[in-house]
């Protein structure tokens, strides 16, 4: 948590400190011209870029934010599935393959959370955890039980499964793409560098200084929110592996109660 911080305030900084400097070289530019002529020409130029700067980077936030909360909505849901099957086959002793089933599913949680801890090293997995969901999904469909409950719990197990292998495919992709564009932050650079520029046509008080500070500060900040949030899966502020590891001693204590 303190990591976070440290970074958005260095991100807010180091993105004010730009851009005064940005508006110091404005300032610098509107001196040879009439304050009143230049204040009029900056305040329209001003208000429409900013208006367009507003509504870009509002909506690409509320993206990104929905992008992070669906990035751990889904680490749950694959949590839910792989505790689910687990339990299915705790529960069901004379159900085919099921002490096998419980050994892989708890490899695929243990290999899931390792990923999530060092997604640098995720790629390097990922042929041993897809062929570890192969296998679960093909032992759950294995079997010549005709008994009605049988049959039940094992149509239940291949649609879990199913979704869980729908759940791994989405956060690979994830995993390997960040959700912003580069456009959008060529965008966001040039929009809020003319706006520092055109600020430099108001006068240097005091008072004007610190409000253009904290627009920039808050602006820097939000850029590297969006960035963080658009890319769920790497940074500090990525998704964490907990509940798989909560997922993970529970297993073991229901195994160690068998």
């Amino acid at each position: 948590m303190y990591l976070i911080v440290f970074y958005v305030i260095l991100a807010g900084t180091t993105c004010a400190a730009a851009c005064l400097a940005m508006q110091m070289l404005g300032s610098k530019a509107f001196a040879h011209f009439k304050v009143s002529d230049t204040k009029e020409m900056a305040g329209q130029a001003g208000l429409r870029v900013s208006a367009i700067f507003g509504i870009a980077a509002g909506l690409i936030f509320s993206g990104s934010h929905s992008h992070y909360v669906e990035a751990k909505r889904d680490l749950l849901e694959e949590v839910r599935l792989v505790g689910t099957l687990y339990v299915f086959t705790s529960n069901s002793p004379n159900l085919p393959n099921s002490h096998l089933i419980r050994e892989k599913l708890l490899q695929y949680a243990q290999a899931s959370a390792r990923a999530l801890d060092q997604p640098k090293l995720a790629d390097q997995s990922v042929e041993s955890t897809n062929r570890l969901l192969l296998e679960i999904c093909n032992l759950t469909a294995s079997g010549s039980e005709k008994a009605a409950a049988t049959t039940w719990l094992r149509i239940q197990m291949e649609n879990d499964c199913s979704k869980l292998v729908d759940l791994h495919g989405k956060k690979r992709v994830s995993m390997l793409s960040n959700n912003i564009e580069t456009p959008f932050w060529i965008f966001f650079s040039l929009s809020l560098g003319f706006l520092a520029f055109l600020l430099g046509v108001f006068e240097k008080r005091p008072l004007n200084l610190l409000f253009s500070a904290l627009f920039y500060f808050v602006a820097g900040a939000t850029a590297i929110l969006i960035y963080w949030m658009g890319d769920p899966y790497h940074g500090p502020d990525r998704i964490s592996s907990a509940p798989i590891g909560e997922l993970v001693t529970r297993m073991h204590a229901l195994d160690n109660r068998r």
